[in-house]
């Protein structure tokens, strides 16, 4: 018969598991209906991890927050690049640009912003400007959102 200290340990593990990289949350218990998505990253940024985090309030608005760790200068992962770029890409529109995320001295970073969407992509690509009207091919990260409502 299985201890219950082992079958604790075997419910962390399977737990830990179904939170996977893709994969959401919800936070409904403290009275916020917030969600967390892991982001992937791309090959050239593999020790960077992000997530994004939606909390929907009672009057339907979106707040959205990406943060990520262990993210390199962005010239140092793809040549020419200075800044981080995200990109909120909804599913029936052009992407646009929400800010620079900026890596601290511990390589942290993160960006704040509203958004009225429930379905789309954010992306972080490396740019040589701060500014560009539409997102290079130097994808550092991405998640699918889908906001529950």
């Amino acid at each position: 018969m299985m201890s219950f200290k082992k079958m604790g340990l075997a419910g962390a593990l399977v737990s830990t598991l179904a939170f996977g990289a893709g994969c959401s949350t919800t936070n409904e218990m403290l009275g916020r209906n917030q969600q967390t998505w892991t982001m992937r990253s791309a090959s050239e940024a593999q020790a960077a991890q992000g997530k994004v985090q939606v909390a929907t309030d009672d009057k339907g608005n979106r707040d959205l927050k990406v943060e990520v760790k262990h993210i390199a200068p962005a010239d140092t992962v793809f040549s020419g690049t200075t800044n981080y770029v995200v990109w909120l890409k909804p599913d029936n529109g052009p992407p646009q640009n929400i800010g620079v995320l900026s890596p601290d001295k511990s390589l942290n970073a993160k960006l704040e912003t509203k958004t009225s969407f429930t379905s789309f992509v954010v992306l972080v690509t490396a740019e040589s400007s701060a500014q560009p009207v539409a997102p290079s091919n130097n994808e550092v990260m991405s998640a699918n959102i889908q906001v529950a409502t």
